[in-house]
């Protein structure tokens, strides 16, 4: 079963993502933030992280960098999932090494196969 890691602070977008993912065969991690994330992935190995750029403290785009620091996370799937949605926010999401990303909202079916493609 391959485990996805979903930071965002909003949890009302959590409980949408869990009812999403979880029935198609994916477990799911919650961070609210940029921190919390970083503690949990000292600990966890997820398979695909879905990033939302406005987190408080650190943002999105932050987070992904530092993940990219990380030896173990250099080639993991990142989603970048975000209101965002200006060419300049997508060639800077990009630039910071995210594999995807996806303006909200987005269509479940659009996202699960999406999240497919990393996973053949």
């Amino acid at each position: 079963m391959k485990t996805i890691l979903i930071i965002d602070d909003e949890e009302d977008f959590h409980r949408v993502l869990k009812r999403i993912l979880e029935p198609q065969g994916y477990k799911t991690l919650s961070s609210l933030s940029a921190e919390e994330a970083l503690r949990m992935l000292e600990a966890l190995t997820p398979n695909l992280a879905i990033i939302d750029w406005n987190l408080p403290g650190k943002t999105g785009l932050e987070l992904v960098r530092m993940i990219r620091q990380m030896e173990k996370f250099k080639k993991m799937p990142i989603i970048m999932y975000t209101v965002r949605d200006t060419e300049s926010d997508q060639i800077e999401a990009y630039s910071s090494d995210i594999q995807l990303f996806l303006t909200k909202p987005v269509e479940s079916g659009v996202l699960i196969a999406k999240i497919k493609q990393f996973f053949p």
